[in-house]
């Protein structure tokens, strides 16, 4: 399969309720990526990643500058075979391309790929699809009475679990705990998410009180470089805790070393920070093989492209603990890709019903590939003859991004929706 054109968007989209975690202040916007590429049949394939500064370092240039690097390279010569682009990624990898945008080419290139062979992405990557999937609910870090304030806002959200993303407030920590309690049962299972924000300190004083409230999840609890501080936690406590590793664990590598050191025993795979969905199972594989179970994590804000992905992960994956992403429009104002990949109220979503034909998702509506707000969408580069759509334009350059506006029923509706970082566009 020969590819003649790549486009790369930055789209931020106005969120339906701020996101906010320790290691991360909070943002009013999601910040996706979305690569296209066009074959010479004229097939156009998205993907899509989430760099994150405050996970593997990245940026939306630092992706523009590895789309760049590689991209007369991909144009050159043609991609035939799964196995072809598995080793173009793998090359890649080691030539410093960041895990951002292995993942948005690697998606970009299955989608076209099987739009071109008119075979299901499930057949050619192996996938089996369970009959359901059941998604938890994942709450940001708010204060108790704000946190009230949402779930009175999204009461027809019913989910099977929630995870809660906590800081080293315990006393508030403990008073989110009962708020969930009261709003969906006390039996309810919760996981909290630390991002970090404990001292090994802290950690040893506070998992025993969740214990005790039973809780039993406690994910990246530490700094992600402290492996040291996370073995310990492990030895101390993993007979009744899931001691997991997220910021800890980018790479193959990183997973090794948290597997031979004993840091954890819970991955959580996403498959932005990890370099797409084949570099995600090859440490799912490597986790299985050492009694490691995993978890399916998502960034805030991911689209429908890596939603999809995510559910073809877990049909190379069995038997993971938990799916977490899929919330689609609950969150976004809007999505770029219809119909939306999104669970139900209750949390569960039908795989099946996503992959009935060729491709990755259903189709990406280009008019939505602007959403930063007009005056953003006037910046673009070129790179090798090629728009790369880094300010939010459309295809085609400056003059063709005014084209985003068309967002939410005209232009009026469009202003107030592109509300970027809080404000008013």
């Amino acid at each position: 399969m020969m590819i003649t054109d790549i486009r790369l968007h930055e789209v931020r989209i106005p969120l339906r309720f701020q996101f906010t975690q320790s290691n991360n202040p909070g943002s009013s916007t999601s910040l996706s990526m979305i690569l296209a590429v066009q074959t010479a049949d004229g097939i156009t394939g998205y993907g899509e990643c989430c760099p994150r500064t405050y996970v593997t370092g990245e940026r939306p240039e630092d992706v523009a500058h590895d789309i760049g690097k590689v991209a007369a390279g991909v144009q050159s010569f043609p991609l035939s075979t799964i196995e072809d682009l598995e080793a173009c990624l793998n090359k890649w990898e080691k030539s410093g391309i960041g895990p951002a945008a292995r993942c948005a080419f690697e998606l970009a290139w299955l989608d076209a790929f099987s739009q071109s062979a008119g075979r299901r992405l499930t057949e050619l990557l192996g996938a089996r699809l369970p009959d359901q999937l059941v998604y938890s609910l994942v709450l940001p870090l708010v204060s108790p009475t704000r946190l009230v304030g949402l779930l009175e806002r999204i009461p027809f959200l019913q989910p099977a679990a929630i995870k809660i993303k906590i800081d080293n407030r315990q006393a508030e920590n403990l008073a989110k705990l009962r708020v969930i309690q009261d709003f969906f049962g006390a039996d309810i299972p919760v996981r909290t998410d630390v991002n970090g924000g404990w001292t090994p300190d802290e950690a040893a004083a506070f998992i025993p009180q969740w214990l005790d409230s039973g809780v039993h999840s406690f994910e990246q609890p530490l700094a992600p470089s402290d492996y040291g501080g996370l073995a310990g936690l492990t030895a101390r406590f993993g007979m009744d805790a899931r001691i997991m590793a997220d910021e800890s664990l980018l790479d193959h590598a990183s997973a090794e070393t948290l597997i031979s050191s004993k840091s954890v025993n819970h991955f959580n795979l996403k498959i932005s920070k990890l370099g797409g969905i084949h570099a995600a199972y090859r440490i799912g594989q490597l986790a299985e093989a050492h009694g490691i179970p995993c978890q399916l994590g998502a960034h805030f804000g991911e689209t429908s492209i890596l939603s999809a992905a995510g559910i073809l992960l877990a049909g190379m994956c069995p038997g993971l603990t938990a799916m977490e992403g899929a919330l689609g429009e609950y969150l976004l104002e809007a999505d770029i890709c219809d119909p939306v990949v999104q669970h139900g109220r209750d949390g569960v979503l039908i795989p099946g019903a996503c992959f009935s034909g060729a491709g990755l998702c259903g189709s990406v509506l280009g008019s939505r590939l602007g959403l930063g707000g007009p005056l953003r969408a006037l910046r673009a580069l070129r790179f090798l003859g090629t728009t790369w759509a880094l300010g939010h334009s459309g295809f085609g350059g400056p003059l063709r991004a005014l084209r985003a506006l068309r967002f939410l029923g005209g232009p009026l509706r469009a202003l107030r929706a592109l509300r970027f970082l809080g404000g008013t566009t």
